[in-house]
């Protein structure tokens, strides 16, 4: 059944130290493999990422570049002041014309109804003064 014997049991130690040894060593070599396969992997990744980054930093500095430059600024001022100068023109041509339009009709109106106006402007007049007299009362 079983044999206790000195040679036996060397060679049985024996036997299982080397098959000890192999696995230890398929092991470490199935350690070393899967240690290479994510460090490259990790290294793809980093790499993939940095050129991504580079990439990226280049843009952001191309738009700074672009956008603060002096041409850009001093071509988006004159375009601001241009338009800042039409608007301003066109408000006064409006505002002359109306004040015209104005003036034109009140003088007519003056020219056409001279009683009417005088009426209109005593009442307006004595309107003011009784509101204000109210308001000295009060």
């Amino acid at each position: 059944m079983f044999n206790f014997s000195k040679d036996n049991v060397e060679n049985t130690t024996d036997r299982l130290a080397k098959k000890s040894d192999q696995a230890i060593e398929q092991i470490a070599a199935q350690v070393k493999s899967t240690a290479n396969e994510l460090l490259d992997a990790v290294n793809d990744t980093a790499d993939n990422t940095q050129d991504k980054a580079k990439e990226l930093i280049h843009t952001l500095k191309s738009n700074l570049d672009r956008l603060t430059s002096e041409e850009s600024a001093a071509s988006i001022a004159s375009d601001l002041s241009s338009k800042a100068g039409r608007v301003k023109e066109q408000v006064q041509r409006e505002v002359s014309d109306t004040y015209h339009t104005i003036k034109d009709k009140t003088v007519d109106t003056v020219q056409e109804h001279p009683l009417g106006t005088v009426l209109v402007a005593a009442g307006v007049g004595l309107l003011i003064g009784y509101l204000l007299g109210t308001k000295r009362g009060e």
